[in-house]
């Protein structure tokens, strides 16, 4: 009688190791896409917190009157965010931002930020990595009379590598957020990503930026 000895014969071990060579290449193309994917949802989640609590305090105060992450701080300076809870300054950061994130950044750091100290120019960019942008040209000024055409108001910064390669997340005066692609901003894509021009409205490079980009619109 015919006795097949056993263990695996050299074809099948090469199906296999095929097969895990297959997964392993999906799983490398896969992931990134999928983690990408996953914090560009998280990032335009904290900008449409950070719009909305901007919207809602405008209607009471008015628009900050401080360009860069000084607008977005403003919300601390007036303790719209209570900094008692750290998990509530979690929506200043952008979880694509590979410099600044709240765990480099001691929550009692946050009671230093006051109107004055924002007023004085203090230096408080390890606070935030999304930025807002009240632009000096008259036609963007951010002005109740504008609100009902949902004027751009708060976007990742320019400070560091960009927070995603395709482009960024904005957010509105109406308290809405979204992705944009750098093309959809009428704005080049950053030549080197890690250290990019300055994007923010007048700042930008040749004067593209993404206030000027969408306010036409």
């Amino acid at each position: 009688m015919d006795r097949r000895e056993s263990g695996f014969t050299f074809i099948e071990i090469l199906v296999v190791m095929g097969i895990i060579v297959t997964l392993m290449g999906m799983v490398t193309v896969v992931v990134p896409h999928v983690l990408k994917k996953a914090r560009r949802v998280e990032s335009i989640a904290r900008v449409r917190s950070l719009s909305q609590l901007l919207s809602d305090r405008s209607l009471d105060a008015g628009w900050p009157g401080f360009d860069g992450k000084g607008f977005v701080l403003s919300l601390v300076a007036h303790r719209t965010l209570d900094i008692r809870n750290p998990d509530n300054l979690e929506v200043l950061f952008s979880p694509g931002d590979v410099w600044y994130t709240q765990a480099k950044s001691p929550t009692e750091r946050y009671r230093e930020i006051t109107i004055q100290a924002l007023r004085a120019g203090t230096d408080f960019h390890a606070l935030t990595s999304y930025a807002g942008r009240r632009n000096a040209t008259r036609a963007y000024l951010i002005t109740p009379d504008r609100m009902n055409q949902t004027v751009p108001i708060v976007c990742d910064d320019d400070d560091g590598p960009v927070h995603d390669p395709d482009g960024l997340v904005m957010g509105f005066t109406d308290g809405g957020a979204r992705f944009y692609e750098w093309n959809e901003l009428d704005m080049l894509e950053p030549e080197d990503k890690d250290d990019p021009q300055p994007f923010l409205a007048d700042d930008a490079v040749d004067g593209r930026g993404w206030l000027q980009g969408l306010a036409s619109r």
